[in-house]
């Protein structure tokens, strides 16, 4: 009995050391850290790439635009081009919605995370994951199935502020 209840008490103090990244509970990461990783995401991966797609007909980032349309649809061969009019109003278009996206997460972030961890959680991963599904299910059924790689990055960037820290009051305070 003794030897069991050793082992039990060994076990407690293991499970105690487990990386952050295994149990995220008890990751150091404070409430402003977190905000301020899904903003620079929210920014970085679809604010700022939005607006490049709404203004890529009249400026240089075309190019850009362009090139990652030929990375996503794999082999990169440069085959893949905003070349007609249809085309780049549907890339405006879907910039426009990218940086409405953003904007929303974003405005989560600053005023409700830290008043309501999980209002403000639920509110960014449900369509964060809807997303992510409808996106990545319409890139492999276009044949860029790369896109939907570059999509799992998207989503960890997102994921590991989101989840990782305690979510206990205390926390929305840190």
């Amino acid at each position: 009995m003794i030897a069991i209840t050793s082992h039990v008490i060994e076990t407690r103090q293991a499970l105690r050391c487990i990386p952050a990244a295994i149990n995220p509970e008890d990751s150091d990461m404070t409430m402003n850290a977190r905000i301020l990783l899904i903003k620079a995401a929210a920014a970085g991966l679809l604010i700022i790439p939005g607006l490049m797609m709404v203004t890529g007909p009249v400026t240089p980032f075309m190019g850009l635009l362009n090139g990652f349309l030929d990375l996503a649809h794999q082999p990169v061969d440069g085959g893949q081009v905003v070349a007609d009019d249809a085309a780049r109003l549907l890339t405006a278009i879907l910039g426009g919605i990218l940086v409405g996206f953003g904007v929303m997460i974003w405005l989560i972030a600053e005023r409700v995370l830290r008043t309501d961890p999980a209002l403000g959680r639920g509110l960014i991963l449900v369509p964060l994951l809807c997303w992510f599904v409808t996106d990545s299910l319409g890139s492999i059924l276009a044949g860029a199935w790369f896109n939907a790689i570059i999509n799992v990055a998207i989503l960890v960037s997102f994921l590991i502020p989101l989840l990782v820290g305690k979510t206990n009051a205390g926390a929305a305070n840190a």
